[in-house]
């Protein structure tokens, strides 16, 4: 039975845990750091190889694991029965630290069953629940006043904070925190005790006892008062009765009249101010409010916390509440949680692999925190980034949550291209759809016939002439332009692809072995290597000019000229004066 020395709570411990029952800030504060825990997995890691580096998960998919690294895999899996089990036992662990920086890990066999060694109960206690017998025996407590002895074969680990002035004690947020929850409670006991006060009376009312109602207003108006009759109330009790009546009626019937009408008193004009409501209030009630919410600032300030946990983020924006989120693991959870995985190394994963005969040098128990981080969405700032050029399509799959693995084969991807290209152009569909082998040759043959009304018209507007316009001449000329341009884009494309095909090859560009930079996409494909944007940038800076002069849009233009040239690009064909004028609709 593994076991460390056992402790009884000190008097500092049993006044945090009496201040995590009854102050509900306190208890938020702990409860936020034991639900995030909770959120943690264990996993085996290898450990590091040098100073700063992180441990190494091991993954029982590896072919090379290790017979050690495999058998500690299996063992982690199995502490707390599981990720469920793990989750509440670190909540627990949370908890108990924060609070008082101690707990009790008791790992049991069944209990009716004196020599099992399977362990089926997993339980974190608190040092008011697990002490020493006379006889030397650990116990633990069961109601309260009956305690049992643990299985023979039970697992103890003692997971705690080390003072860092006194390394035998234990230590914890709140323990730096209770002079502040000391005054959160006094400023509670107040607060309640002045509204109980209240609730109990409304003070005093001084009024003078020469105050009297008028003739016809009061009880003694309506009947003659003999001074000489014992039995008759005087009249200035009458005067206190009915001034009762009427402030407590409209509390009972706010339909009433007395509820809007003044209740008329006579009195000399000297004693008009003597009236007087005094109350019990003192000027610290009116600060105590200030003072509490001060209290709890400090005690933020002094939990294993980011103060905004408690306080709250309602003032920030979702990069400021995820930056605290962020802070929050990587100071606080992630600290905590390696404290458990040291003391579940030490005292299960080290002792389990030696009783096995393996050497536990280089493994120990260590955390997952990936399914508390929950970064912002930055897809949009992702799918901008990548039609500039600036980012990589697994970086931009990571970022819209997807995987690698979802990515399109190069076959697929060609497709999606030219079809794509298809669906903007028609014109081009023939040539497409043979190298897609949707369609036969002799079909596509047909295809290539010119058709109105599959080719995109070109809104063209003839200049202002002295002549009937001659449209044959001048799309003759649009066309011969738009050929040099053409020409000029696929020049500078091929360049750049043989720039991007050479990297990472031994002579760079110059092991590119190619004869016409126009033809390069019909050796190369294009989109292997780089994105069509990337290759044409720039190339259709002369448009505007042409399409002024020949008085064609410039933007339908520019678009037809694009389209035509990425469909090369995709389709890796070479470019032809009649494949142009079939594309521009000037055949």
């Amino acid at each position: 039975m593994a076991q460390s020395s056992v402790t009884q709570n000190k008097e500092w411990q049993r006044t945090a845990w009496d201040y995590y029952d009854c102050i509900g800030e306190l208890r938020f504060g702990i409860n936020w750091i034991s639900n995030a825990m909770s959120r943690v997995n264990l996993v085996a890691a290898r450990a590091p190889l040098a100073a700063g580096d992180e441990p190494v998960p091991i993954s029982l998919d590896d072919p090379d694991i290790l017979p050690v690294h495999r058998r500690a895999a299996e063992i982690v899996s199995m502490i707390a029965h599981g990720p469920a089990g793990q989750g509440q036992m670190l909540g627990s662990f949370g908890t108990h630290l924060s609070v008082v920086g101690v707990g009790w890990l008791v790992v049991e066999p069944p209990l009716d069953d004196p020599i099992s060694d399977e362990f089926t109960s997993w339980t974190v206690l608190s040092s008011d629940e697990i002490r020493r017998s006379p006889a030397g025996q650990i116990e633990v407590r069961v109601s309260e006043t009956e305690w049992r002895e643990v299985h023979p074969n039970a697992v103890v680990v003692k997971v705690w904070r080390r003072h860092p002035r006194r390394s035998w004690e234990s230590d914890s947020p709140v323990r730096g925190t209770l002079s502040v929850l000391r005054e959160i409670d006094l400023l509670e006991r107040h607060i309640q005790a002045t509204a109980q006060s209240r609730l109990a009376g409304a003070g005093l009312l001084a009024i003078p006892s020469e105050a009297v109602f008028p003739p016809g207003q009061g009880p003694q108006s309506s009947t003659g008062v003999d001074p000489d009759d014992e039995d008759i109330t005087a009249p200035e009790d009458n005067f206190v009765e009915t001034l009762i009546e009427t402030m407590t009626v409209p509390l009972i019937d706010r339909g009433s009249a007395a509820s809007v009408v003044p209740l008329v008193v006579k009195m000399p004009g000297e004693l008009v101010g003597q009236v007087k409501h005094l109350t019990f209030a003192t000027p610290f009630d009116d600060r105590a409010r200030d003072l509490l919410d001060n209290a709890i600032r400090r005690l933020a300030l002094g939990l294993d916390i980011p103060p905004e946990i408690l306080t709250g983020t309602g003032g920030m924006n979702h990069w400021g509440a995820w930056q605290v989120a962020e802070e929050a693991i990587t100071l606080h959870v992630e600290p905590l949680t390696e404290t458990v995985a040291h003391a579940l190394t030490m005292g299960f994963l080290v002792p389990a692999l030696i009783a096995e005969g393996f050497d536990p040098s280089d493994v120990l128990v260590w955390y997952d925190t990936s399914d508390l981080r929950t970064r912002p969405d930055r897809s949009a700032n992702a799918v901008a980034a990548y039609d500039r050029n600036a980012l990589s399509r697994e970086a931009l799959l990571r970022e819209m949550g997807l995987s690698v693995e979802d990515l399109p084969s190069d076959e697929e991807r060609r497709e999606q291209i030219l079809l794509s290209i298809i669906r903007g152009v028609p014109a081009l569909a023939s040539p497409l759809l043979e190298d897609l082998g949707l369609i036969g040759a002799d079909l596509a043959v047909n295809l290539d016939m010119p058709d109105e009304a599959l080719m995109p018209a070109l809104p063209v507007s003839q200049p202002e002439t002295q002549g009937p316009p001659e449209p044959q001449v001048t799309a003759s000329a649009l066309t011969a332009a738009c050929d040099v341009i053409i020409r000029r884009a696929l020049e500078r494309a091929g360049s750049r692809l043989r720039s991007a095909a050479g990297k990472g090859q031994p002579g760079g560009a110059a092991s590119v072995q190619v004869g016409d930079p126009c033809s390069i996409h019909t050796i190369i494909d294009a989109s292997a290597h780089s994105d069509f944007a990337s290759l044409l940038d720039g190339a259709w800076s002369l448009v505007p000019e042409i399409a002024e002069r020949y008085g064609a849009d410039s933007d339908s233009l520019i678009d037809s000229l694009e389209t035509y040239t990425r469909a090369l690009l995709a389709a890796q064909q070479e470019h032809s004066y009649a494949r142009l004028s079939l594309a521009l609709g000037t055949a």
